[in-house]
């Protein structure tokens, strides 16, 4: 087990490495200059010219690399070009901060859902609860992000006039005391996960309950539910665990969408604005955060999946 821990950890580290220099290559690629930007389009040239050197543009690509890699390592994430004086890493921190509490409440919601949904449909197969959660289950799959989180907004905010359209935080206050503006976003990325984690477990229990050994378990008089609850739905859940490790790169996707759709301010949007304003050192850093999320998450679903697998705790 300590074997597999130390082996994804050096995957994870050479995972980063060469994720960080993809970014720093498809930053470079980006048409458009940071400096003309910055001064707008009625710069002159030499004012241009001044502040590329300034910035260090007129460097080398390999040595700015060099020079970005090392500062990362040494925790100096910098400041924003767009944003003079501001620094990276505190903004970084706040912006992904409020990420987390979106998606931790989209996964709380979607996960138990989903689990439970597409248990309840595999075990009725062929019935009318399965057709209505499988319905449910392919609309999820169907529907983009963005188709979703309109018909939220019309519904709820226009229509109903229950929750607010935006959910921007007002000043002077925390996420924390402006959970009703994350309902909407949060339920917008709930319908998209949801369809394919039900699905799967549908599937799943489907297989399961179909399998030799459940079969037997009832053949030997043992109660139906008991079966369920003791042979089948754990075996069921297992790839469920792999699913939802597999969606924080599609929630991730999403939460861009939706912070930018609500006008959120999470990591996402940050990410849009960056792009947006050509800050090169924010775009960096923020892709970096978001890769880092993408590759933790994976490896803590790993070792679930091997803490909730006995075979596997040995190899």
């Amino acid at each position: 087990m300590a074997k597999r821990i130390f082996s994804r950890l050096g995957y994870l580290l050479v995972s980063m490495l060469i994720m960080s220099l993809l970014i720093f290559i498809l930053v470079e690629l980006m048409p458009g200059d940071v400096a003309t930007v910055m001064l707008g389009d009625a710069a002159t040239p030499e004012a241009v010219a001044a502040l590329r050197d300034s910035l260090g543009l007129n460097q080398p690509s390999h040595l700015r690399f060099l020079s970005w890699l090392g500062h990362i390592l040494s925790g100096d994430l910098g400041q924003s070009m767009y944003m003079k004086g501001v620094d990276i890493a505190p903004l970084v921190g706040q912006k992904a901060l409020n990420s987390a509490v979106l998606a931790v409440l989209a996964t709380v919601i979607y996960v138990p859902l989903g689990l439970f949904c597409g248990a309840v449909s595999g075990l009725y197969e062929g019935r009318w609860p399965d057709h209505l959660l499988s319905t449910v289950g392919i609309l999820g799959l169907a529907l983009p992000t963005f188709v979703v989180g309109v018909l939220l907004m019309t519904l709820f905010s226009v229509t109903l006039g229950w929750l607010p359209m935006t959910s921007n935080i007002p000043i002077g206050k925390t996420v924390w005391q402006s959970l009703d503006r994350l309902i909407l976003p949060a339920l917008s990325v709930t319908f998209v996960m949801l369809g394919y984690l039900l699905r799967m477990v549908r599937a799943s229990m489907i297989t399961v309950m179909n399998s030799s050994y459940v079969r037997a378990a009832v053949l030997k008089g043992l109660p139906y539910w008991y079966v369920v609850c003791r042979h089948a739905l754990g075996n069921a859940l297992l790839p469920g665990v792999t699913v939802v490790g597999m969606n924080v790169g599609w929630m991730l996707g999403g939460l861009v969408v939706v912070e930018t759709l609500f006008g959120f301010p999470g990591l996402g949007f940050l990410t849009v604005t960056a792009v947006t304003t050509r800050d090169v050192p924010l775009i960096e850093i923020c892709v970096l955060v978001i890769t880092l999320v993408y590759l933790v998450s994976n490896m803590l679903v790993d070792a679930a999946y091997v803490w909730l697998n006995p075979r596997l705790r040995h190899r």
